[in-house]
């Protein structure tokens, strides 16, 4: 019997039972094959990357042989983690897979002699210094990595493992520290926060990132251009004066990015397969996400048909920034995407986004469709919000409508979604394996909103298809 830390296949020991312990994050992966030859892998948090998982392919498959392909796997872990090893596994024809969700810090314990893996039941509830989220904070200014640094000292779950003032730091740092997350600046010297992310931490490490942004016009594009090459998300650049104020939000979206199913997502690598199903534009489309959205939005736009029904997206995002993504959209896609503006008219072949900062309603008048762009309260916390625009669709439906909600943190769009689907409106929620994070999908998907869980890959076609089925809606009418 063999085993092997993911970090150096060359350390493999023979051995009989095997302890170890399951941090939040790590995976415990093992092989159990149709002989007497089993496997045992630990993936450290920090290795859940391509490189680690093909050097374990690589020694799975010299030690195991033919009988890899007929093992079965059994993956434990958080969920997040489990889907990226799953996935790599999958792509490698290891179909029998066998997932264990394990939240908290958990035993292991290997027994090959017996072709057994035991866990324990509870998570272990003290917490050790390796539980901690390791951020590294990558900026040129002394005062914002003295500022992310005081606010990352008030959530005991984090540890600031490194601060890098320069880019030409930075690879050295992510080597010695395996940090779990990173917060990037966008301009410094030597080489631009985009460019390092492009260059070297996406896909060299795979790291969640965070950018640091001042959330001005001129950033937009740059944060979507970070956001399309690997990046999990944005926050504003802090100010000394109001720490208290963005504290709770900054460290909500750093821990989201750690234990976020990140993917190494660039342009060149996403395969966009454009839909071959025709839309019926006799239908309306809604749309909300968050967190991963904006990456999410663009392949389902220019995988769907040239021809499209009226579609209204809320997407959590800066006003500055709202412009700037409909903007890009637009230059992607045969038809019209614009930022709304208030009196819009809802009509085929145009995508109304929600500007930042406001909250859209969806209104009816002689007989035509326009969006109400007004500074209503927030909800959920979120302006412009999902259920807000849900529900304004609810109480004036469409002719027919499909409404579907992807990838984000939190449960906006759930409840909006729930009173559309009593309508007799269509329904779809994005799956957790292709979700950057799966918050808002999950909820749905908890309170019985979603008629149909799809993969990313597969909602544009979903999406025609529904807009031509209207047998739910005879039902409910």
């Amino acid at each position: 019997m063999k085993r092997l830390r993911a970090q150096s296949p060359q350390t493999k020991k023979d051995g009989e039972d095997y302890n170890a312990t399951l941090y939040p994050g790590d995976c415990f992966v093992s092989f159990h094959s149709q002989k007497e030859d089993n496997l045992g892998v630990l993936i450290k948090r920090s290795d859940l990357n391509a490189k680690s998982f093909e050097e374990i392919f690589k020694f799975s498959e010299k030690y195991l042989g033919s009988d890899l392909l007929t093992s079965e796997m059994k993956i434990i872990g958080i969920q997040s983690s489990i889907s990226l090893v799953s996935e790599y596994f999958l792509s490698k024809k290891i179909n029998h897979q066998k997932q264990v969700e394990k939240n908290g810090q958990v035993d292991v314990l290997y027994l090959p002699s017996l072709n057994k893996v035991r866990v324990s039941i509870e998570p272990i509830n003290n917490v050790k210094s390796k539980d901690k989220i390791k951020v590294l904070v990558i900026d040129d200014s002394k005062t914002i990595r003295s500022i992310l640094s005081k606010i990352f000292l008030t959530d005991s779950s984090f540890e600031v493992c490194a601060m890098a003032e320069k880019p030409s730091e930075v690879e050295a740092l992510i080597v010695k520290h395996k940090p779990d997350v990173i917060t990037l600046d966008i301009h410094m010297p030597e080489m631009d926060g985009v460019t390092l992310l492009k260059t070297i931490i996406a896909p060299k490490y795979q790291i969640p990132t965070v950018m640091i942004s001042s959330i001005s016009m001129a950033e937009g594009p740059m944060v979507l251009d970070a956001l399309e090459n690997g990046a999990v998300d944005y926050i504003q650049k802090p100010e000394l004066s109001e720490i208290e104020k963005v504290t709770p939000l900054i460290i909500e979206k750093v821990k989201t990015a750690a234990l976020s199913n990140i993917r190494k997502r660039t342009r060149v690598e996403r395969t966009i397969v454009k839909t071959n199903e025709i839309c019926n534009l006799d239908t309306l489309i809604v749309l909300g996400s968050s967190t991963g959205g904006t990456e999410a939005i663009r392949d389902i736009l220019t995988a769907l048909p040239n021809q499209i029904p009226p579609m209204l997206i809320v997407q959590h995002i800066p006003a500055v920034f709202s412009l700037a993504f409909a903007k890009r959209m637009n230059d992607l896609c045969p038809f019209e995407v614009k930022e709304a503006e208030n009196g819009d008219e809802v009509k085929v072949n145009r995508v109304l986004i929600a500007p930042g900062g406001k909250q859209m309603k969806f209104v009816s008048q002689a007989g035509k469709h326009f969006v109400e762009i007004n500074d209503d309260a927030p909800v959920n916390r979120f302006k412009p919000s999902v259920d807000y625009m849900f529900l304004s669709v609810a109480q004036l439906l469409y002719t027919h409508t499909v409404a579907i909600i992807l990838t984000g943190m939190g449960k906006d769009g759930a409840k909006g979604m729930l009173e559309l689907k009593k309508h007799g409106v269509r329904t779809i929620a994005q799956d957790e394996e292709s979700s950057v994070v799966f918050g808002m999908p999950k909820e749905a998907i908890n309170i019985g909103a979603a008629e149909f869980v799809e993969p990313l890959s597969r909602i544009a076609e979903k999406i025609a298809i529904l807009t031509n089925d209207r047998k739910r809606k005879k039902e409910v009418s």
